[in-house]
C-alpha cells in the first residue's frame, strides 16, 4: 500500500509539471511529448492540425499502465498558438477526463473517474528553448470524482467535488544533465463536497443512511522543485530506478484557515433512527515532502485545531482542541549494505478536552484539566535490505501478508526491509493530568538478537500524587496502591532535595539482563 501511494504521489507531482521549453507551438508540443515519454507515459493523439501559427490537437491521451494500477487522462482539445510577442499561449478546451484503476491480485479492480473543468484557462510560455518560464492562469478548476468497485456496480457511489478558485502561478524549466523545474502556485480558495446518498451495506445486520460533508480552505500556496534524470522511467512502476538515476523532488503546501462540516442521517442495526454531525476547524497548516535516493522526508503541522462530534446516541458532544500538532518522519528507501539515518519527531501541544469527556470519569474534578502535551524526538541508523519502492518487493510483501491472512506460517525468509541498528531518544516528554515524564537514552540493537543494549534515563514528577488521586477516584483499589508504589520504587528513586521528583537509569545489557539504578531487575 505504501509503495503504491508513494509511487502514485511521485508520478502525480512529476506529471503536474509539464516541460514546455520552446517558443513555437510545434516545438512546445514536441517537448511536452518527449517529457511525458521519458517519464514512462504513453502519448496518443486523435488528430493534429497545423494552420499558420496555431497547432490544434484533439483527443490527446496521456496514460501510464502497470501491473498494479493504470491512469488514463484524456484532453478533448489542446490549442497552442503564437501570441506575436515571442510567447506561446496554450489553452485546454473541453472537459478533461481521468480514469484510474487499481489492480489487486485476487480481488476485483477498484476504479475512480474524474472530470476536470477549467474554463478560461491559459498558459503563456516565454524565454529560451533551454530555460522557459510558464505563467498559468486558471480562474476556476472544478474536479468531480466518483469511486466504484467492479464487484458491485449497483453499490452506492461516493461523489466528490473539488472547486479551486483563482489559481495562478508560474513554472520554470531548465535543461541540463536532466530537466530541472521549479513551480510556485497560489489558490484563493478550495471547496470540497462529498456525499454518500442512500448508503447501504450488503450485511443484513448493518445499518444504512447517508453522509454529506463539506470543507473550505481559505487560500493555498504551493511551491517546489524537481530534478528529472536523463532517460525514460515509468514513475508508476519503476520509481526506485528513477531515484537511483538522480530523481529528486521537493514540495510544500501551505493552507490557510480550514473549516469542515459533516452530517450523518440513517438507521442503526436495529432499524432505529440515527443521526449525527461533526465539525473541524484549523487556523493554518502545511505539508512538506522531499524524496531522493537518500530517502523520503514527510511532515506536516497544524495550528489552532478543534473538532466536535454530536450524535443522538451520545449523551453530550465530544470535542477537543489542540494548539499545535506537528510530525515529521525521515527514512531511507534505497537498498544499501551501509547503515542509513532515520528520524521521527512528533509534537502535540495544548490538548484540551471538553468538560463532558472529563466528567465521564472525573465528575468531582479531582484531576487537573490543564492542557496536555507530548513531544517525541527519535533518530538512529538502519540497514535497508530492499528497495522500498521496488514493485517486486511490494509483491513479495503482499503475497506473504495474504498467506498469513489465510492462516499460513510466515516464511523464514520473509523480507524485512528496515532493520534498525541503533536508536537515540533525544526527547520523550509527556505532561498530562498533573504528572510529567521525560526520557532520553541511547540504544543499539545487535543483529539477530532484537534485544536493545544501552541506557535510558528518565525523570518523573507528580506520579505519587496522581496515584493517590486515582485511588481516591476508585480506579485503583487502596490495597493495590502500596504495591504500585513498591513497584515504582524498584525502578525509580527520589531526586536529591525534591522527594516529589523521581529519577531512573535503566541499563539493558548484552546478556539480556536489565538494571534499574544499578540494581538488577531482570
Amino acid at each position: 500500500m505504501f509503495r503504491s501511494l508513494a509511487t502514485s504521489s511521485l508520478a502525480l507531482i512529476a506529471g503536474a509539471a509539464p516541460v514546455l521549453a520552446e517558443v513555437s507551438p510545434l516545438q512546445v508540443w514536441e517537448n511536452l511529448d518527449r517529457y511525458y515519454s521519458d517519464m514512462g507515459y504513453e502519448i496518443t493523439i486523435g488528430s493534429r492540425d497545423e494552420a499558420g501559427s496555431t497547432l490544434t490537437l484533439t483527443d490527446v491521451e496521456v496514460a501510464t499502465r502497470g501491473e498494479a494500477e493504470e491512469i488514463v487522462i484524456t484532453i478533448p482539445k489542446l490549442t497552442l498558438q503564437e501570441t506575436g510577442d515571442a510567447k506561446v499561449r496554450t489553452v485546454i478546451q473541453g472537459d478533461i477526463i481521468a480514469d484510474m484503476t487499481s489492480h489487486i491480485e485476487g480481488e476485483d479492480d477498484v476504479t475512480a473517474h474524474a472530470q476536470i473543468v477549467m474554463p478560461s484557462n491559459e498558459m503563456l510560455s516565454s524565454g529560451e528553448p533551454d530555460d522557459m518560464l510558464h505563467q498559468l492562469t486558471y480562474p476556476t478548476v472544478k474536479i468531480t470524482a466518483r469511486f466504484d468497485e467492479a464487484r458491485d456496480p449497483d453499490a452506492a457511489e461516493m461523489p466528490v467535488t473539488v472547486m479551486l478558485t483563482d489559481m495562478a502561478g508560474e513554472y520554470r524549466s531548465r535543461a541540463g544533465a536532466g530537466m530541472q523545474s521549479t513551480y510556485d502556485m497560489t489558490v484563493a480558495g478550495l471547496d470540497l463536497a462529498l456525499a454518500f446518498d442512500d448508503l447501504d451495506s450488503d450485511d443484513a445486520d448493518s445499518g444504512s443512511g447517508s453522509v454529506n460533508a463539506t470543507a473550505h480552505i481559505d487560500g493555498l500556496a504551493m511551491n517546489g522543485m524537481m530534478v528529472a534524470p536523463e532517460g525514460q522511467f515509468n514513475m508508476a512502476e519503476a520509481a526506485h530506478e528513477a531515484l537511483k538515476a538522480g530523481m529528486s523532488v521537493e514540495g510544500k503546501v501551505q493552507l490557510g484557515a480550514l473549516t469542515g462540516e459533516m452530517r450523518f442521517d440513517g438507521v442503526d442495526d436495529d432499524g432505529a433512527p440515527q443521526s449525527g454531525s461533526a465539525s473541524l476547524r484549523t487556523e493554518s497548516s502545511e505539508i512538506a515532502l522531499t524524496m531522493s535516493r537518500d530517502g523520503i522526508t514527510y511532515g506536516g503541522s497544524a495550528l489552532g485545531s478543534s473538532a466536535e462530534l454530536t450524535s443522538n446516541d451520545l449523551p453530550f458532544p465530544i470535542s477537543y482542541a489542540i494548539e499545535k500538532a506537528a510530525a515529521q518522519v525521515a527514512f531511507p528507501v534505497s537498498k544499501s549494505d551501509e547503515p542509513q539515518p532515520f528520524r521521527l519527531t512528533y509534537t502535540l501541544a495544548g490538548l484540551t478536552l471538553a468538560d463532558g469527556i472529563w466528567n465521564m470519569f472525573d465528575p468531582d474534578g479531582q484531576l487537573p484539566r490543564d492542557p496536555a502535551s507530548l513531544m517525541i524526538d527519535l533518530e538512529g541508523q538502519a540497514l535497508m535490505r530492499e528497495d522500498l519502492l521496488d514493485p517486486a518487493f511490494g509483491k513479495r510483501m503482499s503475497d506473504e501478508m495474504a498467506a498469513i491472512d489465510e492462516g499460513e506460517t510466515p516464511a523464514e525468509d520473509m523480507p524485512v526491509p528496515f532493520q534498525p541498528e541503533n536508536v537515540t531518544i533525544n526527547q520523550f516528554a509527556l505532561d498530562m493530568i498533573g504528572a510529567k515524564a521525560e526520557l532520553t537514552g541511547e540504544l543499539t540493537i545487535p543483529e539477530g538478537t532484537g534485544m536493545p543494549v544501552g541506557k535510558v534515563n528518565g525523570t518523573f514528577t507528580g506520579v505519587n500524587d496522581l496515584l493517590e488521586k486515582l485511588a481516591n477516584m476508585g480506579f485503583m483499589p487502596q490495597e493495590q496502591l502500596m504495591g504500585a508504589r513498591m513497584m515504582i520504587a524498584m525502578f525509580a528513586r527520589p531526586a536529591e532535595g525534591d522527594p516529589d521528583q523521581l529519577t531512573t537509569e535503566l541499563e539493558f545489557r548484552e546478556d539480556g539482563s536489565v538494571f534499574a539504578n544499578g540494581q538488577q531487575v531482570k
